[in-house]
């Protein structure tokens, strides 16, 4: 699918409407060619980008909010898109010439009752459901991963991940699982079982916790033989016990005493239990809190406004990004302790019937100890008492062990039979890497006489996608044009698999790299592959050699900004 045009509207009617076209497309920023003393910021040159993104589903807050610095808010911007009720239209379509087929998705940036999420007419307001549909009508594929934001993260350069990583373009705290899934889809390989394998992880690992747990207390095989000696002790006391005989009357209330210390013994058992659950619960609740950074932000915040009074356009991400680190792990608290109050009221219930039996056991105590009888038996019935209250928790706890190993075998063995299927791909996810690698490295030799070449990482947990860097660490303009080259050979390796994709890529802040570079990817690359390249930059930046005019889809001024406001 090709982007085709972006429509800026409100109720009053079109505020700018955007054609694109096949190759290069510029988004060009004059002010600094008009008026020397003008900034040339915030014209709204990267906005498009980020409007386009908005209409795939993000949720549009970098456009009125500063990306790394999320305290901070254009005012004046988000006035506007709220106040003005701004519609935002995207078409795309499957050819530019002669189209067939088009999705055109249409929203607004408000909430609720008032909120506007359509695609082809179709109202989806639901967020998931959007994302799915996105996915149905353009890739073709309703696999749950990865998601269609995760498959697109390459095709939208505009967020500092996104500017300086060329494969990990989703958020830093993204695991191994969700990029095997995304990276196994950009090679054309299925990823129907993903989905399942990610909550099988997620399961292991509240599993392992367990166990460690339960390892503090004993291995299975320790339990086992003092459980062995314990029966064995029983069996013992049982037998001394049976020598003595007393009238029926105290038999009974032996009897009586037994069953009693035997529910106090499950009760104990019950309550050790809960307990258990209980401690691992705060425990995993204190281990997430010591994650959250204590950092003092206020401090920070106040010599980040005393060097912004210095330098007025400083870029900081330091609050922004403590913040979303500590909702995320105040999310995963509430999880956690969701079921604490219900384990708290069943120790709280335990606690009164263990009182309740401790007084019956005192009575029946009391009669016994009344009764005509040796004090050697007493010390018997107390022996044979504690052991059997000994056993009811080895008992117990063997059963943790066997229930979590059995619940470990049978999650060991799906992960094992997902990864099978995936490892039984491993020919052809080597194939697809060296096709890739076949455009891979012509398109970088093209740009810097070097080839780099991507390739597979297999470990425990997936495969992961490495970029190999012969020269080390390269500088900002190379990395960027190790970026485009990527992008730009992908378009090549989907194309010759025939596999479902955007032929779009989009870029932000390509001014780094050097006039020679700059220069193939907007006029050879750009144009020489089935695609849209859309660049945002700022006239001066472009190579004064290049003539580019009916490249530039949009000029922007301090004077004509995006957003006409």
């Amino acid at each position: 699918m090709f982007l085709n045009e972006l429509k800026i509207e409100n109720t009053l009617g079109k505020i700018r409407s955007i054609k694109f076209s096949n190759g290069l497309n510029l988004i060009v920023d004059e002010t600094i060619e008009n008026n020397k003393k003008s900034t040339g910021n915030n014209v709204g040159k990267t906005t498009v980008l980020r409007l386009v993104d908005f209409c795939l589903g993000s949720s549009g807050k970098n456009i009125y909010q500063d990306s790394e610095f999320k305290g901070q808010e254009n005012s004046t911007i988000k006035d506007f898109l709220f106040g003005e009720n701004i519609i935002i239209t995207l078409i795309l379509v499957d050819d530019l010439d002669f189209p067939k087929e088009s999705v055109i998705i249409k929203k607004n940036f408000l909430k609720y009752s008032k909120k506007i999420q359509q695609i082809n007419g179709e109202s989806i307001t639901n967020d998931k459901e959007f994302d799915l549909k996105l996915k149905e009508l353009i890739f073709e594929t309703t696999v749950e991963k990865p998601t269609f934001k995760q498959i697109i993260s390459k095709n939208i350069r505009d967020e500092k991940n996104k500017l300086i990583n060329i494969v990990k373009v989703l958020n830093p705290y993204t695991k191994i699982e969700e990029y095997e899934a995304l990276f196994l889809f950009w090679l054309g390989i299925n990823t129907d079982t993903h989905n399942q394998k990610e909550l099988l992880v997620k399961e292991k690992t509240r599993e392992d916790s367990f166990r460690k747990r339960l390892k503090k207390e004993g291995e299975l095989s320790l339990i086992e033989q003092q459980l062995e000696l314990v029966n064995s002790k029983i069996k013992e006391f049982q037998q001394i016990k049976s020598n003595y005989n007393f009238n029926e009357k105290f038999e009974v209330q032996i009897e009586e005493l037994n069953i009693v210390k035997l529910n106090l013994s499950k009760l104990s058992t019950e309550f050790s239990r809960l307990n258990m659950r209980r401690e691992l619960i705060l425990e995993s609740k204190e281990d997430l809190e010591k994650e959250k950074s204590n950092i003092d932000v206020n401090q920070i915040e106040s010599l980040y406004n005393k060097a912004s009074k210095l330098v007025p356009n400083l870029q900081v991400s330091f609050k922004e990004t403590v913040q979303f680190h500590n909702d995320l792990i105040d999310e995963k608290i509430k999880y956690i302790v969701k079921e604490l109050p219900s384990v708290n009221d069943q120790l709280f219930s335990i606690t009164n019937q263990i009182t309740q039996l401790r007084g019956e056991e005192r009575k029946l105590s009391e009669f016994i100890s009344a009764s005509d009888y040796s004090e050697a038996y007493d010390d018997i019935l107390i022996e044979l008492n504690n052991q059997f209250e000994r056993k009811g928790n080895l008992e117990e706890r063997t059963k943790y062990w066997i229930t979590s190993n059995e619940k470990l075998e049978r999650i060991t063995d799906e992960l094992e039979t997902i990864n099978s299927n995936i490892n039984s791909k491993d020919d052809l996810i080597q194939k697809r890497v060296t096709l890739f690698n076949k455009y891979f490295t012509k398109i970088s030799n093209k740009l810097y006489g070097e080839e780099y070449l991507l390739s597979t990482q297999k470990n425990e947990k997936g495969y992961d996608l490495i970029v190999t860097n012969i020269e080390g660490n390269p500088s900002t303009g190379k990395k960027k044009g190790q970026i485009a080259a990527f992008d730009f050979a992908y378009i090549r390796f989907a194309e010759e698999i025939e596999i479902k994709l955007l032929h779009f890529i989009m870029h932000d802040q390509l001014e780094n790299m050097h006039d020679n570079q700059l220069s193939t990817i907007l006029i050879d690359l750009a144009n020489s592959i089935n695609c849209q390249f859309i660049l945002p930059i700022v006239r001066d930046k472009i190579p004064s050699d290049l003539s580019i005019e009916k490249q530039i889809i949009l000029r922007l001024s301090e004077s004509d900004k995006l957003f006409k406001i």
